[in-house]
């Protein structure tokens, strides 16, 4: 939910002023197609397509959902990834505030146990404790920091005790800034620098904001640093470089993966 703008009684002018000045982001600056992700990870180039993938073989490997589980994606684009947990058994609602994205994803994906909503992801039409997983991949750096917080605050509000969170997010102490350059001057992707991405995480800080929400964490790891470039020559060696750099954790990796639980139980 959208923080309180208006005053309150007992609160100090200053607080007020403050609080009125905080900032809301409602969707990127440049238009993203609706079928963005799926494109990237189905027809565009082979670091685009291993990229995404990614983040798929993340999931199963670091976070798969239970059959039967009631499983949240936030921010899931054109759908791919809600396809994909649904295919594990997953009872999925995808959410996402771009219109265009959830119509593309509603003609291309049919499973009895899929739905899509179109929804600011501070809204959230869901009761307390009625979600086992939430799922939200690279959207926390197009919000606000103050977003973020109230988002996690929704995100634990939702879970039952013990339910999981999973998140994605570039890691700005690794290789990530320099790609994202090269990527907006050569206008490889819609302008991200500004336009798309405007809170910048890295490992300590994910694990800060995670830490202030009363948040445990069970994994908080990098992942995609150079196996989407070795796609170039060969997928298979590409999978085999990213099992090794789940080993390796390397302090420089492009993307972070948390995985982190709601307090008040084991799950």
């Amino acid at each position: 939910m959208e923080p309180h703008v208006g005053p309150r009684r007992g609160r100090h002018l200053g607080d007020v002023i403050a609080t009125a000045l905080v900032r809301i982001r409602h969707g990127d600056t440049v238009e993203i197609s609706g079928a963005y992700q799926y494109q990237a990870r189905n027809s565009g180039p082979v670091i685009q397509r291993f990229w995404h993938y990614e983040k798929e073989r993340s999931i199963r490997k670091f976070s798969p959902p239970m059959p039967g589980e009631r499983v949240l994606d936030v921010g899931c684009g054109s759908g791919v990834v809600a396809d994909l947990l649904a295919s594990m058994g997953a009872e999925v609602t995808g959410i996402d505030a771009n219109a265009k994205a959830i119509e593309f994803a509603r003609a291309t994906f049919h499973r009895p146990n899929l739905e899509f909503r179109c929804a600011f992801a501070e809204d959230l039409p869901y009761a307390s404790a009625s979600v086992a997983r939430i799922y939200c991949l690279e959207v926390i750096e197009h919000l606000y920091q103050q977003q973020v917080r109230a988002l996690l605050a929704s995100f634990a509000r939702l879970l039952r005790p013990g339910g999981v969170l999973t998140m994605t997010t570039p890691n700005y102490r690794g290789l990530w800034p320099a790609i994202e350059r090269i990527m907006d001057r050569l206008q490889l992707a819609p302008p991200m620098a500004e336009h798309q991405h405007v809170t910048k995480f890295d490992r300590r800080r994910l694990r800060r904001v995670l830490a202030d929400a009363d948040w445990e964490i069970v994994r908080l790891v990098t992942f995609s640093t150079f196996s989407p470039f070795i796609s170039i020559l060969s997928w298979r060696l590409a999978e085999r470089c990213a099992e090794i750099e789940d080993r390796a954790d390397l302090a420089f990796g492009n993307l972070l993966l948390v995985v982190a639980k709601r307090r008040g139980g084991d799950g």
